[in-house]
């Protein structure tokens, strides 16, 4: 054996589950970008929740206090995550599916799943709190799907081995989930869900026909409710109701321009004094446009674009198909549900229930989020390091830039063949 086949044995091995090659530091600035994020979310929900939390509890740090202490859980769980071999989570993804169905289920059942404001989206745990079943489903996807499309390899790209068991996987999802009626959390599901059914080589007219059937039907859940209805045509004129169903859009609005470039200062807004709903929640980004302005706001956007080039770089160069079809699809899904969140806020898409991830109050999205970019880490300690911003950019989906690896035990065509002489 030559000594440039010993140095490449010794750096990349087969093990079971997939390729193992030497490993590194992780990516560090997609750490500093989410610890950044999070520290950003602890001081805005203490600053945005005060007025409201005075009144529930007479102590306005109430639920910055409780971030805090979700935040140290999630970090505790990004660590470990960080620390454990990626390719262990395999034997956790049919059980983690099944059981993420059946909270789902259980969530839609009365005096099971708590109702607040029409919606059953939680769960109470006594001593933990509220958990939200459908946080937990977008990384219950993704991970069962990237096994999965691993298994499948190059089936993904036909009809009746990809596309269409594809769908039934996750129909009951995204069913499930609407029902609660939670159209954005369902639409970020479908979406991660997709993306990764994309880069695993699916054929992009049948993800064009998965995204138009969503589509159908989500248009045809908007059109049987008329608050539903009523949020389409706010959003098309939200200064034609202001006071009613454009109320929302309209104070997010106020917030951003009464911000201006520099904000009016740390703890300062004006909205948060029962004029804009869910200021630490599903409309934090607007407190953060008022209070830090359009300085502000840059910066929250500046960061997930950090997250999104080193989710998707870690994506490209992962040392086997499995962990780059999970790392697309978690960070397609943070980076999506952001967007979708900052687009809400400045009335680019009508009103959801969308949390702003790492930022937006809210234990059971924090923890699963950090979690989740634990995972993210795991794979960077063993991607390639010749990654560049190109293949970040534009080398998801291309099967020719990182083909499919064979798993461990397996032997591409040309060596069996050699074998057999």
């Amino acid at each position: 054996m030559s000594v440039a086949a010993a140095t490449m044995t010794s750096r990349r091995t087969a093990v079971r589950g997939g390729v193992r090659r030497e490993r590194h530091e992780p990516a560090y600035a997609l750490l500093l970008a989410v610890m950044a994020l999070t520290a950003i979310g602890i001081v805005m929900v203490y600053s945005a929740s005060s007025v409201r939390s005075y009144f529930n509890s007479a102590d306005p740090a109430a639920q910055g206090l409780e971030q805090i202490v979700w935040a140290v859980l999630g970090l505790t769980g990004l660590l470990v995550a960080s620390r454990v071999d990626f390719r262990h989570l395999r034997y956790l993804a049919i059980p983690t599916f099944v059981i993420t169905l059946a909270l789902l289920v259980a969530v839609l059942i009365p005096g099971i799943g708590s109702e607040i404001n029409g919606s059953r989206r939680w769960i109470v745990v006594p001593g933990v709190g509220s958990l939200q079943p459908a946080e937990f489903a977008k990384l219950a996807v993704v991970l069962y799907l990237a096994h999965w499309l691993d298994r499948r390899g190059k089936e993904a790209a036909s009809l009746w081995n990809g596309l269409v068991p594809f769908a039934l996987l996750i129909l009951p999802g995204f069913v499930l989930i609407a029902m609660e009626p939670d159209l954005g959390t369902a639409g970020v599901y479908v979406v991660a869900a997709g993306s990764v059914f994309f880069m695993a080589g699916a054929n992009l007219l049948y993800i064009g026909a998965i995204g138009s059937a969503v589509l159908a039907a989500a248009w045809m859940m908007v059109t049987s409710t008329s608050y539903q209805m009523q949020r389409i045509q706010s959003f098309l004129d939200p200064f034609g109701d202001p006071l009613g169903a454009g109320y929302n859009s309209v104070q997010a609005l106020f917030a951003l321009a009464l911000g201006g470039v520099t904000g009016l200062g740390l703890g300062e807004s004006k909205q948060k004094y029962l004029y804009l709903p869910a200021p630490s929640t599903d409309f934090i980004f607007a407190i953060i446009g008022e209070e830090w302005g359009l300085v502000g706001t840059l910066t929250v956007v500046a960061l997930f674009v950090v997250v999104a080039y080193q989710g998707y770089r870690i994506a490209i160069t992962a040392p086997d198909t499995f962990s780059g079809l999970l790392a697309c699809g978690i960070t397609t899904w943070l980076v999506v549900q952001a967007l979708i969140n900052m687009m809400v806020v400045t009335a680019l898409m009508p009103v959801t229930g969308i949390p702003l991830p790492f930022i937006s109050a809210g234990g059971s999205a924090l923890t699963i989020n950090l979690v989740s970019v634990g995972i993210l880490l795991s794979i960077s300690r063993e991607t390639s390091q010749t990654g560049s911003l190109r293949d970040a950019v534009f080398g998801i989906g291309r099967r020719d830039r990182r083909a499919h690896l064979p798993r461990a035990g397996r032997r591409a065509g040309t060596a069996r063949r050699s074998a057999r002489r």
